[in-house]
């Protein structure tokens, strides 16, 4: 009798003990996985946030054409800005960090259009300080609907 209960605290101590090599296991692999998605993520935004500053680069040389462009000209510059930000829209972003950045690039390049057919300075913004506000504003916000 004393014999059967030693065997099964025996059995018993290794069932733990191997139910515990599992959770820690478990948990090296999760912890891995977490940490190669943080990574990836943060190489993604940047290589988003690289392209949208490439392309505002180009736009600010375009708008300081289509400012200073002749006015039999300027309505052709401002085609040219335009097919710019459409081209914004149709470029696909890595993250949702880059989707947000490129939506509210997109809208300031719309309002700046306006402003410049309206040949009246009204309210625009620096469209690198947009792409740069959202991507870190983004970046800084993800994952906490999962930490949380």
């Amino acid at each position: 009798m004393a014999e059967q209960k030693s065997n099964g605290r025996r059995t018993v101590v290794i069932v733990v003990g191997i139910a515990f090599l599992a959770s820690v296991t478990t948990l090296i692999l999760a912890l891995t996985a977490s940490h190669g998605a943080r990574q990836r993520d943060a190489a993604a935004i940047t290589a988003d946030g690289a392209d949208l500053h490439g392309v505002v680069g180009d736009w600010r040389a375009q708008v300081a054409r289509a400012a200073a462009a002749a006015p039999d000209q300027r309505e052709a510059a401002i085609g040219v800005l335009k097919q710019q930000a459409d081209a914004v829209s149709a470029w696909k972003p890595r993250t949702p960090c880059g989707q947000e950045a490129r939506d509210r690039l997109r809208a300031a390049m719309d309002t700046r259009v306006t402003s410049l057919l309206r040949s009246t300075p009204g309210t625009v913004q620096d469209e690198m300080a947009i792409v740069d506000d959202a991507l870190r504003t983004c970046a800084a916000q993800a994952g906490r609907d999962v930490e949380g």
